[in-house]
């Protein structure tokens, strides 16, 4: 019997030492979960840190691409309103009387008896009417105004040239009188 209780003490401290080796085995796995755990909730956390400054970023962009895009469309608006007054600018002197006195004064001013006046179709029967003796040439090309041939030389005053040269000193105040509000 001594032999099975020799051999029973060893059995008892074996598993003993068995139960020591797996409970430590088992804390040093909760401490390896432990120290995962946390580090993926550190990273969790990093991540929706990394997240939430993307998206942030990208609501940035959002709302400044959406103020720049509603800025084009107010200035384009600008444009078109300003590019409308202008035309009826135009339309209304086209249709007044000092249009046909001012080609009478740019002819006066700038013509010769060798020179050939170029003018629109629009504007042959005023020009004849107030000047009949002049040298007339009908163009095409020409929607208003005229252009006066002296040789070579080409004095370009038509409507549309004279309004370009004038536009660019003149959208600023009109910009200015139609956009601007009261401060």
């Amino acid at each position: 019997m001594s032999l099975d209780k020799l051999t029973n003490t060893i059995i008892e401290s074996a598993e003993k030492k068995a139960q020591e080796i797996k409970d430590k085995y088992n804390q040093e796995i909760q401490k390896l979960k432990d120290i995962t755990n946390e580090q993926i909730r550190q990273l969790t956390l990093e991540n929706n840190d990394k997240i939430e400054q993307e998206q942030n970023l990208i609501k940035t962009q959002i709302i400044s691409n959406a103020e720049l895009s509603a800025q084009q469309a107010i200035l384009k608006t600008k444009w078109a309103i300003i590019d409308e007054v202008f035309k009826k600018a135009k339309d209304k002197f086209i249709a007044s009387d000092t249009y046909t006195n001012s080609l009478k004064d740019i002819i006066s001013k700038n013509a010769d008896n060798n020179s050939l006046i170029i003018v629109s179709k629009r504007d042959v029967d005023k020009l004849q009417k107030i000047l009949p003796d002049i040298r007339l040439q009908i163009s095409d090309n020409l929607s208003n105004g005229l252009i006066i041939k002296k040789g070579r030389v080409e004095l370009n005053y038509s409507l549309d040239r004279i309004i370009s040269s004038l536009k660019s000193e003149l959208v600023i105040e009109l910009s200015k009188l139609l956009f601007e509000q009261n401060k």
